[in-house]
């Protein structure tokens, strides 16, 4: 083989690399929440934070505290690592694609009678190009501001939550 075709053939074959995603998993301690409010009002507001993010719930399971939710939108690289490529030039960052999907697991968990904790795991999968390969799907790495927004949220809802009041009538 002449040393041109031995550069070419090198040079196509490293045009397509795919690096998987460096971000580390966010701690579980950091996706958790503990609200001073019993199961069925914790349960009412991470409903209420569902629907006021436009999500699509897609299941759940109200025995087991379990809410599987979808974004109407994907994602971007502030969201989620999705590795990086390796193009003829450079290295860069994997775009999430448009029709990207963005899935929310939220769970709520009793923690006694007057308490509950609410956990969320988003999981963020996207369709990516690779230069010289067929387009594949791959699981992106969250950044967990995503989960940390959510769980705000729910939290700014708890505070607002409060069961009526019993009061006897008069006279």
């Amino acid at each position: 083989m002449r040393p041109s075709y031995c550069a070419l053939l090198l040079a196509l074959v490293a045009a397509g690399c795919f690096y998987a995603p460096t971000q580390k998993p966010v701690a579980d301690d950091k996706n958790e929440l503990t609200l001073a409010l019993p199961f069925d009002l914790a349960w009412e507001d991470v409903h209420a934070v569902i629907a006021d993010n436009g999500f699509h719930i897609i299941a759940e399971d109200p025995n087991n505290g379990i809410i599987e939710s979808q974004a109407a939108t994907g994602f971007s690289l502030k969201d989620a690592d999705c590795g990086d490529v390796r193009g003829i030039a450079a290295k860069y960052h994997a775009e999430p694609d448009p029709g990207s999907s963005a899935v929310y697991n939220f769970v709520v968990r009793p923690q006694g009678n007057e308490a509950s904790v609410v956990s969320l795991q988003a999981v963020f999968t996207s369709s990516l190009t690779i230069p010289m390969h067929p387009m594949r799907e791959e699981n992106c790495a969250s950044r967990g501001r995503q989960e940390a927004r959510l769980l705000k949220q729910i939290e700014q809802q708890a505070q607002k939550e409060h069961r009526p009041e019993f009061k006897p009538p008069a006279g």
